[in-house]
């Protein structure tokens, strides 16, 4: 099949130099809240807010509530005393004093939670089975129960598959040999067990922040953390400076070398963090990475980096002092993980030409005008199109779906084929101006009827219809770099499922695709790898929003959440918002609107969806959508 990419690439994003951001970033801290969406947000002094478009609480330990441990009861079995012992595990207080008291003193001392945790449902839902020895001096008690979830060591939230089992083992002996002796725990694992609820009370979800490949963009690590007891900003900065998490390092890098250890003091309001025993490093990433971590911590509002002993200056960053920068500071919005400017504008389709439009409020938008060049002329009419992060390049699938056109945003501007002879289904952009596109490489069986129907052309901003889901590994994904470079792009762990959408994340390291197998929909995000041949791979998918069903649309709200359609538990059609952390569930964006059939989202920018009779609807309040204009296809840049 022929391959072509005949346009050199204008629109490439951001440099890539590393003294070149620092630049970027000083010249950005002159003016207040430069160019990213972010910035609008997070407020200068005083407590901060987390993300960069997301819904994280601003106070991290909001909700939580300290549990008060009965303690092993006197006179109880051996399944009593399991019993209450998952019950106390939740209480962190005092190093787990409450979950050692259920120990001998030879496992309560050596036991040492690695941070790991096991996830169950339910207690009511936890079955016990017991073997006692034969002296009645000794017994097993195997727990069993179905297993939600894992947090493994580094922080990392997975949500198991159905029907996955749950199965700990807990050896016990009564005290002092004594067949009258109280029963206590003599080994279990080196791990947590707790519930769905304890998790939930005990735990919060935090990001650390790394950076994409390219130094362009900041990006999140969601990690769930326990906030019961003290030092959690000294706990998140180690994390932070240890590294990312084992799923996303592949696709990211940290300014902190490998195996080095931070110092970190909470002074007050500030944290002072320590590097010692490094070389070259480059320390505006290294604040860059401090800071955006610290954000979600109203507790702590400057820091100071100390390198080799020696204080890192930071000019410019919004503080009484150079070498405590508050971490709330645009000056590391140059690489704001939102990858996307203020106050850019959405895209849409009317009349089989494309417009766009800014100030986007409750029941209005203005500004609205034909997209300069032949695209906004209408001289080519496009089923799906994707404007890349910058604004300045427009990529398309025309009606037919055979080949994918570029054309700048300007007047005079020409379109230009840059893939040709194929059945490409979607498109999106990365910030540093790669193109990622789909392409159905087998064509799924319709009915006579149907494929006659579906040669007409789509009525004016109708959305073209999908049409059946393509057969399972029969889809290629193709990476546009440099504009006239086509990689093929590895996604092998898909080759059992059919890719219905695939929409790249802003800052180019992740991906979030729908898929589907046995007509079951299922909403998940796999890590961008590139090696050092130039090869590259989407894989590694994690599930999110299991509770969603028959998901049909995605969008990247921010760089931790997506903004989705689908329904759950078989109710009506509508918008959720799903976190990146994997443990937070779904949450409704609004009440349902009848017929919506795509979504949009931006940080610091309303949602959009288009309806499939041609209308155009926003929500600022996640509460009520208003259908503000006639249109198809509404698109935020990404």
């Amino acid at each position: 099949m022929a391959r072509t990419a005949r346009t050199a690439r204008a629109f490439r994003g951001v440099g890539t130099s590393r003294a070149a951001r620092a630049l970027r970033a000083l010249a950005a801290a002159s003016v207040a809240c430069v160019a990213m969406a972010a910035c609008a947000t997070v407020p200068m002094t005083g407590p901060v807010v987390p993300g960069d478009g997301g819904d994280t609480p601003s106070d991290p330990y909001g909700g939580y509530v300290r549990l008060l441990p009965a303690g092993p009861q006197e006179g109880v079995g051996p399944e009593g005393l399991v019993n209450g012992f998952l019950k106390d595990m939740g209480s962190f207080e005092e190093d787990h004093k409450a979950a050692r008291s259920y120990m001998f003193p030879g496992l309560r001392d050596e036991w040492s939670p690695d941070g790991s945790v096991r996830v169950f449902a339910d207690l009511d839902a936890v079955g016990l089975d017991t073997e006692v020895s034969a002296d009645g001096l000794t017994a097993t008690v195997h727990m069993r129960s179905t297993l939600a979830a894992t947090i493994d060591d580094t922080g990392k939230y997975i949500q198991s598959d159905p029907g996955h089992l749950l199965e700990v083992p807990f050896e016990l002996a009564r005290e002092e040999g004594d067949p009258e002796g109280e029963w206590r725990i003599q080994d279990m694992p080196d791990e947590l067990v707790l519930s769905k609820l304890d998790v939930e009370r005990t735990h919060r979800p935090f990001s650390l922040y790394y950076f994409n490949p390219e130094g362009t963009a900041l990006v999140p690590d969601p990690v769930y953390l326990p906030v019961s007891n003290d030092a959690l900003a000294e706990r998140l900065l180690d994390k932070l400076v240890e590294g990312p998490t084992d799923w996303l390092a592949p696709a990211v890098d940290s300014a902190f070398p490998e195996g080095v250890a931070a110092d970190v003091e909470i002074d007050d309001e500030t944290a002072i963090v320590r590097i010692d025993g490094v070389g070259q490093v480059d320390e505006f990433e290294m604040g860059a990475q401090i800071a955006w971590t610290l954000r979600q911590l109203p507790e702590i509002e400057a820091f100071t980096l100390v390198v080799n002993g020696d204080e890192v200056p930071f000019p410019n960053a919004d503080s009484d002092s150079n070498d405590r920068p508050r971490p709330a500071s645009d000056f590391w919005s140059g690489v704001s993980p939102s990858a996307i400017s203020a106050g850019i504008r959405a895209y849409f389709t009317h009349e089989g030409q494309l417009w766009s439009a800014a100030d986007w409020g409750a029941d209005t938008i203005g500004d609205a005008e034909r997209v300069p060049g032949p695209l906004g002329a209408g001289d080519v009419q496009l089923e799906r199109f994707a404007v890349s992060v910058d604004e300045t390049t427009i990529a398309g699938i025309p009606v037919g779906g055979d080949d994918v056109v570029t054309s700048l945003a300007s007047p005079g501007a020409e379109v230009t084929e840059v893939l040709s002879d194929g059945a490409f289904t979607s498109v999106s952009w990365d910030v540093n101006g790669d193109l990622w596109v789909t392409e159905q490489t087998s064509e799924p069986e319709e009915d006579p009827e149907e494929e006659s129907a579906a040669e007409d052309e789509p009525a004016e901003d109708e959305p073209a219809d999908s049409g059946p889901a393509p057969e399972p590994g029969s889809t290629d994904l193709w990476l546009l770099r440099g504009g006239d470079e086509v990689v093929g792009v590895d996604i092998s762990d898909l080759r059992d499922r059919s890719l219905l959408d695939f929409q790249i994340s802003r800052d180019g390291t992740r991906a979030a695709v729908v898929t589907e197998v046995d007509g079951e929909t299922s909403l998940q995000v796999g890590r961008v790898v590139s090696d050092s041949d130039g090869r590259v791979s989407v894989g590694s998918f994690l599930t999110l929003g299991r509770e969603l069903d028959e998901v049909t649309d995605i969008t990247w709200r921010s760089s931790d959440q997506l903004a989705v359609l689908g329904n759950r538990e078989g109710g009506t059609s509508q918008a959720f918002l799903v976190s990146l952390d994997g443990g937070t569930p779904a949450s409704s964006a609004g009440t349902p609107v009848p017929g919506m059939v795509n979504i949009s989202g931006a940080p610091g920018q309303p949602l959009v969806a288009g309806s499939d009779d041609g209308n155009i609807w926003i929500t600022t309040d996640r509460l009520n959508w208003e259908n503000i204009v006639e249109g198809g296809s509404p698109t935020f840049p990404g």
